[in-house]
């Protein structure tokens, strides 16, 4: 089985040596490895100080790195789709030329990336793939693309398929739209398929688990705490926090004295906070951290993986048959009663928390039924749903 780990993060705080860090070690244990970069600010090989592009390249035994180009894998692999979505806009007066501007939809970048991982995944290639991430907010808008994506095709495709098939032979003639043909009707059925497997990976949390890399910097450390809360509300496991950085005991004197307390008591904080999740501390040297001696170095500080296959593997989404119809228990520890918000929107759950929402498609048992009442304690946001409500009706 392959093991995927995504490496997330505040920019700045040393993500992509410590994903380094992490395939090195992978590899030097004899397994085959394969880091991924899908920051669109590739860094990879800067820190390997080596050339890294959108082609696989060998570093050491076990070891290989790639800087994935969203744009080539979308173009190679789903053209007829981008065709065809690209026509129909510059049908409809969205581009003066459609052959000429390219498509493109936020968030369409980074999935593609993502999709990448499942070929490298089902290859039987390698063991081990260490994927390192954007920055906090692009990354965790890139974890909840498949699921929204998905929600948007599941219920657009069906339709789509019906005015494809009934609608084109008119609608280039008399509604002056190009509607996508069976080809890239087909790219998006594919694409549709390929996301529902990707969400069955990425969810999986035997085997994929995300690592979220800190410093002791009270700004860094409230993001952390947010990250882990909006990971969970995805339905990510993360299998550990690692705090980078982190002076040595030398300097707890002197110019640093009054700096070295301030990560103490942030170390203290996150320890408090992360008590179930296992964390490591890796020290702030005194020289960059590049090329293939600093990374090994580096690697060396890391704890060895048995370390974070002790994270809990928590029951994000949980449905229980109760006397008057269901209850869903949601996993979103950090969560504040006044930064929730919960409603219905016809089939669906809304849970908006701070400034990302997410919307659950309900099982068809609760087509209808009201959402009587919800509470969240200790991290756990349970809502009720009451089936007796719609009986009545």
């Amino acid at each position: 089985m392959t093991r995927i780990r995504i490496f997330t993060g505040k920019g700045g705080v040393g993500k992509t040596s410590v994903a380094a860090a992490c395939a090195w070690g992978s590899a030097s244990r004899g397994s085959r490895t394969l880091v991924v970069s899908t920051d669109a600010a590739h860094s990879i090989g800067d820190v390997l100080d080596r050339r890294i592009g959108p082609d696989i390249v060998h570093v050491v035994e076990n070891l290989d790195a790639i800087e994935l180009d969203a744009d080539r894998i979308m173009e190679t692999e789903y053209g007829d789709m981008v065709r065809g979505i690209t026509s129909m806009m510059g049908s409809i007066g969205a581009a003066d030329a459609a052959d000429e501007v390219p498509f493109s939809l936020p968030g369409f970048d980074g999935l593609f990336s993502l999709l990448k991982l499942i070929d490298y995944a089902e290859s039987g290639e390698y063991d081990s793939i260490v994927v390192d991430c954007a920055p906090t907010g692009e990354t965790l808008a890139l974890l909840k693309f498949p699921e929204l994506l998905s929600w948007y095709v599941e219920k657009w495709l069906p339709i789509g398929k019906v005015a494809v098939r009934v609608l084109s032979p008119v609608s280039k003639k008399i509604l002056k739209v190009e509607l996508p043909d069976k080809h890239a009707m087909s790219d998006i059925e594919r694409l549709y398929a390929r996301l529902l497997d990707l969400q069955a990976l990425l969810k999986d949390g035997e085997k994929t688990t995300v690592r979220v890399v800190t410093l002791p910097e009270k700004m860094v450390v409230e993001e952390t705490k947010r990250n882990y809360l909006y990971l969970n509300l995805f339905g990510y496991r993360v299998d550990g926090v690692i705090v980078n950085r982190v002076l040595p005991v030398e300097a707890t004197t002197g110019f640093f004295c009054e700096w070295a307390d301030i990560q103490h008591r942030c170390i203290e904080e996150l320890e408090h906070v992360f008590a179930e999740v296992p964390m490591a501390q890796v020290p702030w040297y005194e020289t960059d951290i590049c090329g293939v001696a600093g990374i090994r170095r580096l690697s060396e500080a890391m704890p060895d993986e048995s370390t974070f296959e002790q994270a809990p593997n928590v029951e994000h989404e949980r449905y229980e048959k109760t006397e008057s119809g269901w209850r869903l228990s949601l996993f979103v520890p950090l969560a504040e009663k006044g930064s929730l918000e919960l409603y219905r929107a016809g089939a669906d759950l809304v849970v908006r928390i701070g400034g990302f929402t997410r919307c659950l498609p309900l099982p068809n048992v609760l087509a209808g039924a009201e959402v009587a009442r919800a509470k969240l304690e200790d991290g756990l946001l349970t809502v009720e749903f009451d089936q007796e409500a719609r009986d009545e009706r």
